[in-house]
């Protein structure tokens, strides 16, 4: 299977199980938490994140259509806990197949 073609490019691929994992990153992808819109430009940030948004919105869709599951992770998030999830996850979706 060719990863470089999955909508998206995940930055993790669990190909047996078929699970897409996606690192977003604060500022790039408009983290509640963490993100901010800088004050030039304003207008052009805030409809760039809106963008974004929409993309993996629309990737994300595009996966679960060929059968995977999607997982997303903010970069401040603790990656002990989402490894553990992450193994959890692959470990139910392996064992059905």
């Amino acid at each position: 299977m060719n990863l470089v073609g999955l909508p998206g490019t995940p930055d993790v691929a669990l190909t047996r199980a078929r699970i897409a994992v996606f690192v977003d990153g604060c500022f790039w992808h408009a983290c509640d938490e963490h993100g901010s819109v800088p004050k030039n430009n304003r207008a052009w940030w805030e409809e760039k994140f809106q963008r974004t948004r929409e993309r993996d919105a629309r990737k994300d869709a595009a996966l679960r259509e060929l059968g995977w599951e999607v997982i997303h992770m903010w970069e401040h998030e603790n990656h002990v806990d989402v490894a553990d999830h992450i193994e959890g996850r692959w470990r139910e979706r392996s064992a059905q197949l």
